[in-house]
């Protein structure tokens, strides 16, 4: 099997995840008769970004976001709040995150961090605006954003545990580190001795 091969399969087990866990839900009430979701399915569908690309990553995420949509398991918020996210991962690591490349623990971690603090912000913000929509009086929004602070918080430290851990987890099956030392040169090889000639014509 191919590591192309093997990646993809294992992006269609994270989204298989995704879609699973995010059924596995807390509901808290805010003013004026409207819900706040409160899931870790998406977590996985960011860990992807980190076990299998960028690009594999971000269609397990996509994907099942549409899913999670279609079977009420998340609302726009939550759906825009994993774009964000998403972005954020993907200005940290850049678009390209090659699997020959060992990420350590330290640096999952601290990407965990980030997309903690990320996804707290980010639906506060969301939150909050969505409350203004309704309302249109900032007090009454910002009151709306200190009864969803606590779920939120935790939530977002759901988020900060789970996509390292996660991430991490299937980039152990993904990554293909060369294991055996130096490159050898392939191919034609060509040996300069002219240095050698002339220490011993000098000698």
């Amino acid at each position: 099997m191919t590591n192309e091969v093997r990646e993809w399969l294992i992006s269609l087990a994270c989204l298989v995840v995704t879609v699973i866990v995010s059924f596995v839900q807390w509901r808290f009430a805010l003013p004026m008769g409207t819900i706040g979701i409160i899931e870790v399915g998406g977590a996985f569908g960011l860990a992807a970004m980190i076990g299998v690309g960028l690009f594999k990553g971000g269609i397990v995420l996509v994907a099942g976001a549409l899913i999670m949509m279609l079977t009420e398991t998340a609302d726009w918020i939550l759906a825009l709040t994993l774009l964000v996210v998403a972005l954020a991962i993907a200005a940290v690591v850049g678009w390209r995150m090659p699997l020959d490349i060992h990420m350590s623990a330290s640096q999952g971690i601290t990407l965990g961090l980030i997309v903690g603090l990320v996804y707290l912000l980010t639906r506060l913000v969301l939150t909050v605006l969505y409350a203004y929509l309704l309302t249109a009086n900032w007090t009454v929004s910002f009151g709306f954003g200190k009864i969803a602070l606590a779920p939120v918080l935790l939530a977002a430290l759901l988020y900060a545990a789970i996509v390292p851990l996660a991430g991490l987890g299937v980039r152990h099956f993904t990554e293909h580190l060369s294991s055996g030392g130096p490159t050898k040169p392939t191919g034609s090889v060509e040996i300069n001795l002219s240095a050698d000639k002339d220490k011993q014509q000098k000698k």
